[in-house]
């Protein structure tokens, strides 16, 4: 892989300079202004050089002088547009005959994205005109029109040691880091200054990813090396632990909550109340001395809070969002002095940034006072609450989160009075069923009707929370990743999973099942995970949910299409899955990516080109060109990164587990970050039961 240092500065001195201090380098002539006597000088320094002089009528002698020069000096390459006069590309090609060595390179620019049959032919159109490397370079406004261009690497157009094709402008800059692991012989960085939007600077671009984590083969998995198909258990799910916290601290009592696994987002909400004054510990049932690990949360109620000026939600965007509605009620409950009753709630890593302008809008439609931070980048935390008087009947969007929803229900039932909710173009519909039945699980009542995505709430007021003892149930979004690693490897089970859950990941199942997947549900002999009741806990005992055991076996898998607006969480695992089914997979719902852990769909479409595969976006699609796991390049070591993003990790390492078995080249795929899969499942790779080194 090369990176060529791309030079256009106006002073002559500057550019010696930035010359003698990059080994390869592309000298920009139209931009730099030097005479024919200081390109001389520059090329007595340094001829592993591409020289270009984007062309223009007016200058066209200086630029014809000065390329030829280039040419009788000897340097590596030189750069000619597509358009050029047929006499001034026939004296280039006449001199780069005598001169054995300089490469021609024929370029295409254009402020315009062409459909991907007219970049086709305006590669085909360069090579005619004898160009020795291809160069397509358009501006991208967004990431189907950067996805675009590197399709080009997956047509017959011509050799890709022979191409370089990226896409021009922000929207691009993935595809400059993406085409040199798609086979692409050169790609540009800045010397200095840009010399082209979207350019980044030498140093970014040549700065490897860490190889930090080596990911082992599938052969070297303990989980397939035995003779018989074996079998894991999950964690609890993440999103109903939180959920469950949070109103054990609003009620007044005890709660038990069973089949209990921490993670990061999950300590998250046990730091958060114990501030408030919770008393939280871990134990185990009364079965054995190994029982069935359980959280207790003891709390005197919402009411009985303590005061705090400072919430903080770690890297959970959940837990932000139940936090800002919750958090204004609680002030609401204090003396009234400023000080005394204004809350502030933040969060830290990538959620520090998170644009939350649709939730203070809908905060602020349902009566509660917050300010956020203002940024060029949107308004982030922290957020300043000042308390709340909720509104009797009030209307929000539900289209960027339905978080916020979950905040809102689970507050509404406390106030003084019934309240109307209505959601309109509600997304992620499930997760929200999800905080219902939570809630109904404690104790309370909502009146719930649905109209397509417009949801509306009757909520009866004056309620309050009873304790519970509830079996939580393991995570579909981590068992997703298992279920793919069988439906590919081999036969496999996933233990302990509830049917019929209100979770949105169980759809899951709908994919594979499509793609042809064998899929077995046994029920559950449920005394496997609790021997005997606990009767310690003066709660109310929730009955056990419908457990059952999933068991894939791997098949010849075909393409799938599958619109996961309300499942966004599936979208790595199910990239993962499509570049091993054959055939053309669709999913949609990208917009529900832009605002994760990570811009999700440029880590996608960028981590998967790395390790060789083809993927775009047309439209709300993420399409994904499957070729039963075939993936093209040639390199022997593939470096990631997670993008601090733990379902882009999780993908990369179960894509890069099984990929050596489905090419007959094989490569080591190294990862820059594993501690980000801290956040959901800090055990996954140890469940895995590859070694990285």
């Amino acid at each position: 892989m090369k990176i060529c240092a791309s030079i256009g500065e106006k002073d002559f001195g500057k550019c010696r300079e930035l010359l003698s201090l990059y080994s390869f380098c592309e000298i920009r002539g139209d931009l730099c202004g030097l005479s024919l006597e200081e390109v001389e000088e520059l090329l007595d320094i340094n001829t592993n050089i591409i020289f270009t002089y984007r062309f223009s009528e007016s200058g066209k002698k200086i630029s014809l002088e000065q390329t030829l020069l280039a040419i009788e000096k000897g340097v590596w390459a030189v750069d000619l547009d597509l358009g050029v006069p047929a006499d001034y590309l026939s004296n280039i090609r006449k001199a780069i005959a005598k001169q054995s060595g300089t490469k021609l390179i024929i370029s295409w620019h254009s402020d315009l994205m062409p459909g991907l049959e007219d970049l086709v032919k305006i590669a085909e159109d360069c090579r005619k005109k004898g160009a020795d490397i291809v160069k397509i370079a358009p501006t991208a406004k967004n990431l189907e029109e950067a996805s675009r261009v590197m399709r080009l690497y997956f047509s017959d157009v011509t050799e890709r040691d022979r191409l370089i094709a990226f896409a021009q402008g922000e929207a691009g800059r993935w595809t400059r880091q993406a085409c040199l692991s798609l086979g692409s012989p050169i790609s540009y960085a800045s010397a200095g200054k840009a010399t082209a939007p979207g350019q980044s600077s030498y140093e970014e671009t040549a700065r490897e990813v860490p190889a930090t984590f080596r990911i082992g083969d599938i052969s070297q998995s303990g989980l397939f090396s035995r003779k018989k198909h074996t079998c894991v258990c999950v964690p609890c799910s993440k999103s109903i632990v939180q959920r469950a916290i949070l109103a054990a601290a609003i009620t007044n009592g005890q709660c038990v909550l069973r089949n209990f696994e921490p993670c990061e987002d999950i300590k998250s909400a046990i730091a958060f109340v114990r501030r408030c004054g919770c008393v939280v510990k871990v134990t185990r049932d009364g079965s054995s001395a190994r029982g069935e690990k359980m959280l207790i949360v003891r709390s005197a109620g919402i009411t009985k809070w303590k005061s705090f000026q400072t919430a903080e939600a770690g890297q959970s965007a959940l837990l932000l969002r139940m936090l800002l509605p919750l958090c204004a009620y609680a002030s609401s409950l204090r003396n009234r002095t400023a000080i005394a009753s204004r809350i502030s709630v933040t969060g830290s890593g990538s959620l520090a940034g998170r644009n939350l302008a649709s939730d203070i809008q809908s905060l602020k439609a349902a009566g509660v006072k917050c300010v956020g931070t203002n940024t060029l980048k949107g308004t982030v935390v922290p957020v300043s609450l000042g308390g709340a008087s909720f509104r009797r009947t009030f209307t929000i969007s539900g289209k960027d989160t339905s978080q916020t929803v979950t905040g809102l229900l689970m507050v509404l039932p406390l106030l003084g009075h019934d309240t109307n909710l209505i959601v309109e173009d509600a997304s992620s519909i499930p997760y929200i069923d999800l905080t219902v039945k939570v809630l109904r699980a404690f104790g309370i009542r909502l009146g719930y009707k649905s109209e397509g995505r417009t949801l509306n709430f009757a909520i009866e007021g004056g309620q309050s929370y009873s304790p519970v003892d509830m079996f939580l149930e393991s995570d579909w979004s981590s068992a997703s990743n298992f279920l793919v690693l069988g439906s590919i490897a081999g036969k496999f089970t996933v233990k302990k999973m509830e049917t019929g859950s209100s979770q949105a990941d169980e759809r899951i199942l709908e994919v594979l099942s499509q793609c042809g997947t064998e899929i077995k549900t046994e029920k559950t002999d449920r005394s496997e995970f609790t021997a005997v009741a606990d009767y310690r806990y003066d709660t109310r005992r929730q009955n056990y949910p419908r457990l059952a055991n999933i068991t894939v076996d791997a098949k010849n898998l075909k393409a799938f299409s599958f619109d996961a607006t309300d499942s966004p969480d599936l979208f790595p695992i199910l990239a993962t899955l499509a570049v091993y089914c054959n055939g053309q997979s669709r999913i949609n719902g990208v917009h529900r990516l832009l605002n994760k852990e990570s811009n999700r769909a440029e880590s996608i479409l960028l981590e998967f080109s790395r390790m060789g595969y083809s993927l775009h976006i047309e439209g709300d699609e993420l399409v994904i060109d499957g070729k039963g796991g075939k993936a093209i390049g040639t390199s022997e070591k593939i470096f990631c990164s997670s993008h601090n993003d733990h379902r882009i990790a999780m993908a990369i390492i179960i894509c890069a587990m099984l990929r050596n078995r489905f090419n007959a080249k094989p490569a080591v795929v190294f990862l820059d970050d594993i501690e980000c899969i801290g956040k959901s499942f800090p055990t996954f790779v140890e469940r895995l039961k590859i070694n990285g080194q």
